[in-house]
């Protein structure tokens, strides 16, 4: 079954949902079937997978887990899984999400509503990401509950690792007490601008901070107007402008990430 990762920062704006697009469009690339969840309100990874009005999506993760909670049938996921010419699938969310928390609230083992629906697709794939909402909640403690692994992207600046901080701690409590397998795959430092002071004091603090507790991606994702840009045209960056150096560092990062697993790293087409 599939290997579900989460990419996840308290923090908004550090690169997560071009991270998460981008991830998913790179493994399909390399020959994995792979899902992409999108479990932000704002849609952002459903945007960049092409679609154009998701307030009138019939169907979203929101809706789905409203099923479960309701144990109402689920529709065929034929029926509702958008697939993207790269061979990515993706289920597809919009502003309804944010009614979830409130949704959730008395519901019985309301951490495991998302684990619930995963289960009933995880044979069909051998990836699964999920492009996470920024802020802490039950939502996110359910993400974490069905997750294999966290990638952590960062943004190069000092405020971001302030979401690195409160994430360790949420981390630790559901790995404690709950999912006792989940693992921080790594962090990933997203729009680095390697020759300024900044950046490079950041990176440093990242490393003394927490290298000793998590994996840090050796790949830097350096900073590109274009990858937001490539939003415009529906696409991620390594589909819009592959000699991007945003680009290379993304195909150079998924690399890194199936060396990791000890899998072989094989580009098709």
């Amino acid at each position: 079954m599939a290997k579900i990762i989460a990419v996840m920062n308290e923090k908004g704006g550090v690169g997560k949902s071009a991270t998460a697009s981008t991830l998913a469009y790179l493994l399909a690339k390399r020959g994995k079937k792979t899902a992409l969840i999108d479990f932000d309100g704002q849609g952002h990874s459903s945007i960049i997978y092409g679609v154009k009005n998701t307030n009138k999506l019939e169907v979203t993760i929101n809706t789905l887990l409203r099923k479960v909670i309701e144990d109402e049938p689920l529709p065929e996921p034929d029926s509702y899984i958008l697939k993207h010419k790269s061979g990515v699938e993706v289920i597809p969310s919009n502003s309804q999400l944010f009614t979830l928390e409130r949704n959730l609230c008395n519901v019985d083992f309301r951490e495991r509503i998302l684990s619930k629906y995963t289960d009933t697709i995880k044979d069909r794939y051998e990836y699964m990401i999920i492009d996470c909402m920024p802020q802490m909640g039950t939502p996110m403690i359910n993400v974490m509950m069905c997750a294999d692994s966290i990638i952590v992207p960062t943004q190069a600046e000092l405020l971001s690792t302030q979401g690195l901080a409160e994430l360790w701690k949420h981390y630790q409590i559901i790995q404690k007490n709950s999912n006792h397998n989940l693992r921080i795959e790594g962090i990933l430092i997203t729009m680095d601008s390697p020759n300024t002071i900044v950046s490079a004091q950041v990176c440093q603090l990242i490393n003394q901070g927490f290298a000793s507790m998590v994996p840090i991606f050796k790949t830097h994702i350096p900073r590109s107007i274009k990858v937001a840009e490539a939003v415009l045209y529906h696409k991620t960056i390594c589909e819009f402008m592959p000699d991007n150096p945003a680009a290379i560092a993304y195909e150079k990062f998924a690399d890194e990430l199936l060396r990791k697993e000890g899998m072989e790293v094989c580009v098709v087409g």
